[in-house]
């Protein structure tokens, strides 16, 4: 995978562990969904993004937030 893709797949695993920890504050979480909700709005790489975190090497809660994103781009 092309190493900007990978970054941003990071980047939106990171988004969603703050989102889904208890001890996270409400400002990093409203920053985590702002910046997950203008991924799946703008990124070209929607699709490349939603296979590489609904793979089985990835958590739970990451691989629903992958095909959360597939569902998006095929609506």
């Amino acid at each position: 995978m092309a190493e900007p893709i990978r970054a941003l797949c990071d980047e939106l695993i990171k988004a969603v562990n703050v989102m889904m920890e208890a001890e996270s504050s409400q400002t990093y979480r409203l920053e985590a969904l702002k910046f997950i909700e203008d991924f799946k709005e703008k990124s070209p790489f929607c699709v490349e993004c939603g296979l590489q975190l609904a793979e089985k090497s990835q958590t739970a809660v990451v691989r629903h937030f992958g095909l959360q994103i597939l569902e998006h781009v095929v609506k």
